[in-house]
């Protein structure tokens, strides 16, 4: 709430009706290819490994005493992805599957999403790669309507998009080279590995070119 008061929510009637209007074609979607809704736990006891993903931590009511000292609460963590979870299912013998969820990253917040944000994810056994790629296309375009019949797709390696984007080999381009690629973010970095430095320009400059109209 602001300062001022103001208790109403910056989504219009309208906005709620396309977005319910997506959800429902995207279940609609999976549902005609016998994929499994499922959905899974928002808090989860451990945070995610991923170096580059920080889940937000959730700080439980204490338990109840047992003894002269008081239990001391449970720390636990908001999902930044539904992984790990639905790989559980998966291995369980659930079969193909998708979810629907609300998500967390605890250090994201900017131009494209808030900390907290709507996630997609399904998986689907025995796919190619290639196969993965169809399916996600054809969902994209489920969800464009009309508008998917004038764009264009394109497929296009991580070698390949750094080479067009940035003219390097993200695979042997020295750490100097890829640093001096970064340069334009303003970003130093001293002493950063590779693999930072290609996060930082795939999530900057490769991956906002792609899809772009041709100069």
């Amino acid at each position: 709430m602001t300062d001022g008061g103001e208790w109403r929510p910056s989504a219009s009637r309208e906005r709620l009706i396309e977005r319910a209007t997506l959800l429902a074609r995207t279940r609609k979607f999976f549902a005609a290819r016998g994929v499994l809704e499922v959905d899974t736990p928002l808090l989860v006891n451990a945070p995610v490994s991923d170096v580059h993903i920080h889940c937000a931590s959730v700080q439980l009511a204490p338990a109840p005493a047992t003894g002269a000292q008081p239990a001391a609460p449970p720390l636990r963590f908001l999902h930044a992805s539904p992984e790990y979870a639905m790989k559980r299912l998966l291995a369980a013998g659930s079969g193909d599957i998708y979810q629907i969820c609300h998500v967390v990253r605890g250090l994201e917040s900017g131009r494209l999403h808030n900390p907290e944000f709507t996630l997609i994810e399904w998986y689907r056994l025995g796919f190619s790669l290639e196969a993965l790629m169809d399916e996600v296309e054809a969902l994209v375009r489920e969800l464009l309507g009309e508008v998917s019949a004038q764009r264009a797709s394109e497929r296009i390696s991580y070698r390949d998009a750094f080479a067009r984007e940035l003219g390097l080999d993200p695979f042997t381009a020295p750490a100097a080279e890829l640093a001096k690629a970064a340069q334009p973010l303003g970003f130093a970095g001293a002493g950063t590995d590779r693999d930072v430095w290609l996060e930082l320009l795939m999530g900057s400059l490769v991956g906002p070119r792609l899809g772009r109209e041709a100069r």
